[in-house]
């Protein structure tokens, strides 16, 4: 949702909203990484646990036959890195709004794909240079800008 949202402002000629100013990481994951998981995992149906109970519960199972998994790129991006990828990409510097961390938010997120990796062999892996420059030039063709 940031690189959409930072994208359209910053083409627009308006500033964007950079909280803790710029220093905290995120896991940033390229959609075509994403589809690509969740096809692996398509293949590879949840078995239930019988043994499950839930006075000791496995958060990893359940008699129910589900599986989740977090796909995501395992590789944190300082935001300030981030914003600095897409104006290389759109070639406009954005006005930046330097903001305090939000309250509730934290300073630094990434994705264990580790069950991903070892059920399925996949690890998403497009380098956040890649993916941004892949999204601008979808948004420019998409929106003619």
């Amino acid at each position: 949702m940031a690189l959409f949202k930072f994208t359209r402002k910053i083409i627009a000629g308006e500033p964007i909203d950079v909280f803790n100013y710029g220093n905290h990481r995120r896991d940033f994951t390229f959609i075509d990484d994403i589809v690509e998981g969740v096809i692996r995992v398509l293949d590879r149906p949840a078995r239930p646990n019988p043994e499950w109970t839930g006075d000791n519960p496995d958060s990893a199972s359940s008699r129910a036959p589900y599986r989740l998994y977090n796909i995501g790129n395992n590789q944190p991006v300082e935001l300030g890195r981030y914003i600095q990828v897409l104006e290389d990409a759109l070639g406009i510097e954005a006005q930046k709004n330097l903001l305090p961390l939000q309250p509730g938010d934290v300073p630094d997120t990434y994705a264990n794909v580790r069950e991903l990796i070892e059920d399925t062999g996949y690890k998403p892996d497009t380098p956040v240079e890649e993916g941004v420059r892949r999204f601008v030039d979808w948004y420019r063709d998409y929106y003619q800008v």
